[in-house]
């Protein structure tokens, strides 16, 4: 009997964001579901400090995963503004500074962020991610109880429906969970880890390394790309 496990996670709201080159004032989304972000979910599900880079890596290195797209919806274009008309000196808490740490202001009061923020609409995603038995057990027990709250990308993109869709002996038993919870039929795009560059179709950004908010940092991953 193999070692090896699949846990398959659905992803289903009315909004999805997999940020990606999310920097300053445009915060883009690409069109599936981003390892980082796949990853970050079950961190938060397992109560993982976005300070500990040594579990992050851990996990970085002991998992494979597969993203699925089973419908793609429309992108929604958030024009979003926060931090604007606060005391800078009574009220720091609700001021928002810039990438350089300063904080615009004027008449004495500070000046809105401006971010354009992408979102997902009406798409239906999942990931299949396998890893030895014991360690997909223990992510399986806390994307059901999960320690914080989980979320599909953005905060804001609350799951509207169950993520967790089993445990399963191999990849197309997975998959199948997924297709099923999606209403039926195969996805129409693959994405998943290529095994040489030469294989590869495209190279993301988007193995994480730290997720603290003054340091993120991420690593190349080259990847194969595979639609209906």
């Amino acid at each position: 009997m193999s070692d090896r496990l699949y846990l398959a996670l659905y992803f289903d709201a009315p909004l999805q964001s997999w940020g990606y080159a999310s920097k300053f004032d445009r915060r883009t989304t690409l069109a599936h579901p981003t390892r980082s972000g796949v990853i970050g979910l079950l961190c938060a599900a397992s109560g993982v400090d976005r300070t500990d880079t040594e579990k992050l890596q851990y996990l970085d290195e002991a998992l494979e995963i597969e993203a699925y797209t089973f419908k793609q919806g429309t992108r929604l274009i958030d024009y979003h503004t926060v931090g604007g008309g606060y005391d800078p000196e009574t009220q720091k808490a609700s001021v928002c500074k810039t990438g350089k740490g300063e904080v615009r202001k004027k008449n004495k009061v500070s000046l809105a962020v401006l971010t354009y923020r992408e979102y997902l609409e009406d798409t239906r995603c999942g990931a299949v991610v396998s890893g030895e038995a014991g360690l997909i057990r223990e992510l399986a027990r806390h994307v059901e109880n999960p320690v914080w709250g989980i979320w599909l990308g953005r905060k804001a993109c609350v799951p509207a429906a169950r993520v967790f869709e089993g445990v399963h002996a191999d990849c197309a038993s997975a998959v199948a969970a997924l297709s099923q919870a999606a209403g039926g039929g195969s996805p129409i795009r693959v994405v998943r880890t290529a095994e040489i560059f030469e294989e590869g179709t495209d190279t993301l950004m988007d193995r994480p390394r730290c997720f603290d908010t003054n340091a993120r940092q991420f690593a190349p991953r080259r990847i194969c790309v595979d639609t209906e």
